[in-house]
């Protein structure tokens, strides 16, 4: 049996407008998104990582989830991202860490997120 190693996927979502709900909404569908087309569970996830921009401050993302049935036993750290000139607004940012021994993980980009990794487009 092949030892399980840790890897890591990254994905990121915007929001449309700073709205609890709406936060709640786009976490839960990143991160169903990210397991979904990386062919995971949530036995896989070992810890995650959430980011979100500044102009999100009605909703901690890590609400949305557990609110939307997910991460029940996972560790959640949540922070604020770095604000950088320029800088895509309204967006959740989410690093999952693994249990998994795949080299081959996909990165997910959604709803205008997909401009900040435009290198994956295809």
């Amino acid at each position: 049996m092949q030892e399980p190693t840790i890897c890591a996927i990254r994905g990121a979502i915007c929001v449309e407008r700073d709205e609890p709900a709406l936060i709640e909404a786009a976490a839960c569908k990143l991160y169903a998104s990210i397991l979904e087309q990386n062919g995971l569970s949530e036995t896989n996830v070992v810890s995650l990582l959430i980011t979100q921009t500044s102009d999100l401050k009605s909703r901690n993302p890590a609400t949305g989830l557990r609110k939307g049935g997910y991460c029940s036993s996972t560790p959640l750290f949540c922070m604020q991202e770095l604000e950088i000139d320029g800088m895509l607004g309204k967006v959740i940012r989410m690093l999952l860490i693994l249990n998994y021994h795949s080299k081959h993980t996909k990165p997910v980009f959604l709803d205008g997120a997909e401009r900040l990794r435009p290198d994956l487009l295809k």
